[in-house]
């Protein structure tokens, strides 16, 4: 062993691999038995029928994961109806800087093709500043504008004249003159944020042909006001309720009164992402997940972009989040406000239409039920799998291996069929540790060098992937409900199922890196377990003198996780750079959906140069390309984690991630080929005097 590890000879792959490669990879290994192998097949660890069997298992929880996943893809490419819906505020406030009438811009907002305005309801606040509200006498309402709707008259007599106390004159116990609006303030601040129903834009609205979203206003409606707060945005014939403000209507004891109200008037709930709202959560629920999700971006954020960063984000949301209402503030910054927008507004909606949707009014999404059956097959072909991992490293008896391999099958199979929920992500977080952990795993180094090293490594990459992949679809299959792919529940383990595999997978390939690691396990015969050659492997890792080199890799490492956690999510805390957000649109427009910068640009690269060298013969120093090229496969993992992401948007994200990878890691090999050429024709000749 020890005459195998310190020869210096080469045997070079017939010109591929030059001594420069030796020079940039670290010393080559002569004659090495290095190669890539998969599932422990080179390590006599498992029999023929333990294999067929727990492959048999694996095929039909993918069957039905597919079966699945088919049915999601169908119902998420059913529902393609958007709606754009535009602001009356904004609306009134362009019409007033171009001096024109609000019903001739709202009919040439119909012109361009969008389906909804949006009526945020009005406030005692906003009848004072318009002076339709004023003083009062003997606790009389009067309203300047005579054409006031009669239910918004109603319903100020109710929210002022019942709620508060009349003052007196002292003197003579009579009712007093006062202005009632002042004399509410006194008595209770901030009511004046108190909603009061709908003016009569809502006929200017339906008469340019037009629907209408209603924003209620939540804040101080008590539970005997909900339903005619409700009642109030099903008189101007709304069809969407967004709520106005930081909460829902109802928060936070009448939730339920709030969602049997909109049911009873047929209005569909706005779910706001990336907005949260007080009870949104709860509300969602009690409608039982039936909702349109709703992108917008606030008035403040409007005054620093542009039109196109505008639309780019619209089209994202809807092709990828599945976001059905599309709430648009006006620009009033680009120039003339009523052109500028109505040009706005033509090119968002040609590029929904050319993303293939349909601006109009949108609907639910079809519920996918999975049932109890179909996930105890998902839940066993996980075990499966874990029980493969487990048995190529661990080497069961015989004995040993069927009694927990069918302890194990049965009690997840049960956990199935009882139908309770919190085993759906159980079984999620389960699947998103074991299979990219095990497709990384099963890289083992123990053939003689292959003689066509690039096709290798290409198969072996292609190879690693699939089986992620595999995980990945039964990870979805597992959280397929209207919960998850609404985005009302989170998969609470992405932070952990994109670390610990990434440590586990950095542990292990560190040791089989090590002296003691080969020699041991030598000892002890591939028929035997890993785990004493995997012990003697790190405690010789940990026993090394640190060196300079060492605490670098470490610091790079560590700010290389804390990295990929931080920018996880959404709303990740550090967000990208302007020139990756310009990267990030070029490859939208080019290839509609987006692969993963890390997996295109690094991850994958990486992997597959790492897989071509040691299929050429090299072992030092490529656990870390494994260890890095394995961030690859746990973002492909995640990308299947995102519920709300269509199913067949994040096939197609995974798909361009793995050919612009394997792109990326031929040109690296090209470049380090011609590298190893250059220094090869420079080395001196070391037989001459």
């Amino acid at each position: 062993m020890e005459d195998r590890l310190s020869s210096s000879k080469l045997v070079e792959p017939r010109g591929l691999i030059a001594e420069g490669i030796i020079a940039f990879c670290g010393k080559c290994i002569s004659n090495t038995n290095v190669y890539v192998s998969y599932f422990g097949a080179e390590r006599a660890t498992m029999t023929r029928l333990q294999q067929l069997f727990l492959a048999v298992i694996l095929i039909a929880g993918l069957a039905v994961a597919s079966w699945i996943g088919y049915q999601r893809i169908e119902a998420e490419r059913a529902n393609s109806t958007v709606a754009v819906a535009v602001d009356y505020n904004d609306v009134l406030r362009a019409a007033a800087l171009a001096g024109r009438s609000p019903q001739g811009i709202l009919k040439q907002i119909k012109a361009v093709g969008a389906s909804h305005i949006a009526i945020t309801e009005l406030t005692l606040d906003d009848l004072v500043a318009t002076r339709r509200l004023f003083n009062t006498a003997s606790s009389q309402v009067f309203l300047a504008e005579p054409s006031m709707p009669a239910t918004v008259r109603k319903r100020i007599q109710k929210q002022l004249i019942t709620k508060l106390p009349q003052p007196k004159d002292v003197q003579s116990g009579k009712p007093a003159s006062y202005d009632y609006y002042t004399y509410l303030l006194q008595v209770a601040p901030r009511l004046g944020e108190i909603g009061v129903g709908y003016d009569q834009a809502a006929e200017a609205v339906h008469e340019a042909g037009l629907l209408i979203v209603a924003r209620p206003q939540p804040k101080f409606v008590q539970e005997q006001d909900i339903t005619a707060a409700i009642a109030a945005a099903g008189d101007i014939k709304a069809d969407i309720v967004v709520f106005a403000g930081t909460q829902v209507l109802g928060y936070q004891r009448q939730i339920e009164e709030t969602a049997w109200a909109l049911q009873k008037f047929g209005l569909k709930l706005g779910y706001l992402e990336l907005a949260p709202q007080a009870g949104e959560q709860a509300l969602a629920h009690s409608l039982h997940y039936k909702l349109i999700r709703t992108h917008s971006i606030s008035e403040a954020e409007m005054e620093q972009i542009s039109p196109q960063r505008a639309i780019d984000r619209f089209s994202l949301a809807v092709r990828e989040r599945k976001v059905r209402l599309c709430y648009v503030h006006l620009f009033f910054n680009q120039g003339t406000p009523v052109k500028c927008n109505l040009t706005y507004l033509s090119e968002l909606i040609g590029r929904l239409k050319q993303d293939g949707f349909i601006v109009g009014d949108p609907q639910y999404f079809n519920a996918v039920t999975i049932p109890d059956w179909a996930l105890a097959v998902i839940f066993v072909a996980i075990v499966a799998a874990l029980m493969w991992l487990v048995q190529s490293i661990v080497s069961l008896g015989r004995l040993w291996f069927w009694v927990i391999t069918v302890v194990a099958l049965a009690a997840s199979g049960a956990a199935g069929l009882s139908g309770l929920a919190i085993f759906r992500p159980l079984a999620a977080l389960a699947a998103a540790l074991i299979f990219p952990t095990w497709a990384v795993l099963g890289i083992q180094l123990c053939k003689p060098a292959a003689r066509h090293p690039l096709l290798v490594g290409l198969l072996a990459f292609v190879r690693v992937s699939l089986l992620t992949v595999i995980g990945g679809v039964l990870v979805a299959a597992c959280l397929t409900s209207d919960a998850y792919l609404m985005k009302i529940a989170q998969f609470r383990g992405v932070k952990l199922a994109q670390l610990l595999p990434l440590l586990v997978i950095g542990a292990v390939f560190a040791a089989r890196s090590m002296h003691n690691y080969w020699e041991v396990n030598t000892e002890l015969g591939e028929a035997r377990s890993e785990l004493p050659a995997l012990a003697a492997g790190l405690r010789q890792a940990f026993g090394q003198v640190v060196r300079y080199w060492h605490v670098a890799a470490v610091v790079v490492g560590l700010g290389i996780l804390a990295v990929l956690m931080i920018r996880s999510g959404n709303q990740p805390a550090v967000g990208a750079s302007g020139l990756e957000m310009q990267l990030r649109t070029l490859l939208d427009q080019l290839l509609v959906v987006r692969p993963r910068s890390k997996e295109i640009f690094f991850a994958h690269p990486i992997m597959l140069v790492t897989l071509m060298l040691i299929a050429a013969g090299l072992r030092r120093g490529v656990w870390m390309g494994l260890a890095t090229g394995a961030i690859g496969q746990v973002s492909i993992l995640n990308t299947f984690c995102h519920l709300h992401t269509p199913l067949l948007v994040s096939l197609i994200r995974v798909g361009h991630g793995l050919w612009l990878g394997m792109l990326g890691g031929l040109i690296l090999w090209i470049v380090i080929y011609l590298l190893g050429i250059r220094r090869s024709h420079r080395a001196p000749d070391r037989d001459s005097p």
